[in-house]
C-alpha cells in the first residue's frame, strides 16, 4: 500500500464515518464536562460512622501498711504504701484504698461491697472457696467530679489461721489462692438509656509466715460508646482534577479537528481521488491479473485504445488471456495485444496528456 493509497482510505473512512465520530466526540465532550464540573464545582460529599465515646467509668485499688514494731528500716508508726512485699514481723494488717468514678454528665447510683475470698485451686477447677466481708459502702449519687470510695483490712495472721483450719480439716489439695475483691453496683440512666452494672476489681495476695505481697491487681477501665453518621466534604485529588482537565480538552480538540477537516474539505475525496481509491481496491482484487513493467517509449502498435478503468482493462486481458503490465512510475496499466495496446491511464499520471493526445492520433489515423 502506498502512502497516497494509505492516505485516501484513511479520509474515506473519515467521509463515510463523520456523524458517527462526530457524535461520539460531542458525547465524550459532555461525559468528561460533566466530571471536570463535578471535580471542580461540586465538593465530594462523604458519609463516615464515627464512634463517639459518651462516659468511662474506672476503678482503682491501692493497698499499704502501718508499722507496728520498730526495726532498722521502719519506724513504728510508719505508713508504706503499695510496696511489693510487707512483713509479718513488723506489720500486722493489709489496708485496701478502693475507688470508683465515671464521667457520665448524670448522677449515678454506685454502691460497694469489699470481701476476703480464699479458696483452693487446681486449674480451672475450685475444691473449697469461703468469703468473708470487710466492707461495704451504701447506694450513693455521685456526680462525674466525686470519687465512690471503700476502705478495707485483712489481719494476715487471721488468714493463716483460717487456712490452716480448713487445711486441718480437708486436706491440702490443690493450691491456695487468696484475694480482696471490691464488688461495685452501678444504676441510673445515661442519655436517656438506662444504667445497670456490676464491677469486680481485685487484689491476689501472697501470704507466708514472714511476709505478704500483692502479686496481682485487676481493676476496670471501660468506655460506652455510641455511633452517630457524619458527612464530610472532600477536595478532589490533584490527579483526578488534571485527567478531568485533560479529558474534557482533548475531547474538544477532536471536535474542533473534525470539523475543521470538514469545513477545509479536508475528509471528502474529490472525483479523481476517488476514482484512485477504486484503482486502488481494484488493483487489490486483481492482483493476480497485473504485472508491473514500464510502458514503452515509442509505440510499437499499430493501434492504442483507452479505456475506462482498471475493472475494464482487466476484463481485457481475461478476454485475451494476456497479463496486464502496470507502469508504476508513469501511472498506467496496459494489456499488448497482437495488435492493439489496451491502456488504463490514472487520473494522476503525470503522462496522461502525452498518452490521450497519442491515443486520439492513432484513432484519427484509424478512422
Amino acid at each position: 500500500m502506498t502512502d497516497l493509497s494509505r492516505r485516501l482510505r484513511v479520509r474515506a473512512l473519515l467521509d463515510a464515518y463523520f456523524p458517527i465520530l462526530l457524535g461520539a466526540a460531542i458525547l465524550l465532550a459532555l461525559v468528561f464536562g460533566f466530571w471536570l464540573f463535578q471535580v471542580y464545582a461540586v465538593d465530594e460529599v462523604r458519609t463516615e460512622q464515627r464512634t463517639l465515646v459518651q462516659w468511662s467509668d474506672s476503678t482503682e485499688l491501692e493497698h499499704s501498711a502501718l508499722i507496728v514494731n520498730e526495726s532498722v528500716p521502719f519506724e513504728a508508726g510508719q505508713r508504706v504504701e503499695n510496696r511489693p512485699i510487707y512483713y509479718t514481723t513488723v506489720s500486722d494488717d493489709l489496708d485496701i484504698s478502693y475507688r470508683y468514678e465515671h464521667t457520665a454528665d448524670t448522677e449515678l447510683d454506685v454502691s460497694t461491697d469489699i470481701f476476703l475470698r480464699v479458696r483452693s485451686v487446681s486449674d480451672d477447677d475450685i475444691f473449697w472457696e469461703v468469703t468473708e466481708p470487710r466492707a461495704s459502702v451504701e447506694s450513693e449519687s455521685i456526680v462525674a467530679a466525686d470519687s465512690h470510695t471503700a476502705e478495707a483490712s485483712v489481719n494476715i495472721a487471721e488468714v493463716r489461721r483460717t487456712i490452716a483450719e480448713i487445711e486441718s480439716q480437708l486436706g491440702t489439695e490443690g493450691s491456695i489462692e487468696i484475694a480482696v475483691v471490691a464488688t461495685t453496683a452501678v444504676d441510673g440512666t445515661v442519655d436517656g438509656q438506662a444504667v445497670n452494672r456490676t464491677h469486680e476489681s481485685l487484689l491476689r495476695l501472697d501470704v507466708s509466715q514472714t511476709s505478704f505481697r500483692v502479686v496481682d491487681a485487676e481493676t476496670i477501665d471501660e468506655e460506652y460508646t455510641s455511633t452517630d453518621t457524619v458527612e464530610t466534604t472532600q477536595d478532589a485529588s490533584l490527579l483526578e482534577m488534571l485527567a478531568s482537565l485533560l479529558a474534557f480538552s482533548g475531547s474538544l480538540t477532536v471536535i474542533g479537528t473534525l470539523v475543521f477537516l470538514r469545513l477545509r474539505g479536508y475528509v471528502e475525496l474529490s472525483e479523481e481521488e476517488a476514482e484512485l481509491l477504486e484503482v486502488y481496491q481494484q488493483e487489490q482484487e486483481f492482483s493476480e491479473w497485473i504485472t508491473t513493467g514500464t510502458f514503452p517509449s515509442e509505440r510499437d502498435y499499430e493501434a492504442t485504445i483507452v479505456v475506462d478503468d482498471l475493472e475494464g482493462l482487466v476484463d481485457v486481458a481475461i478476454d485475451t488471456n494476456k497479463r496486464v503490465i502496470k507502469d508504476e512510475q508513469l501511472g498506467v496499466s496496459t494489456v499488448l495485444d497482437d495488435d492493439y495496446a489496451y491502456l488504463y491511464i490514472r487520473p494522476d499520471s503525470p503522462a496522461s496528456e502525452w498518452l490521450f493526445n497519442q491515443a486520439d492520433t492513432t484513432m484519427e489515423e484509424l478512422d
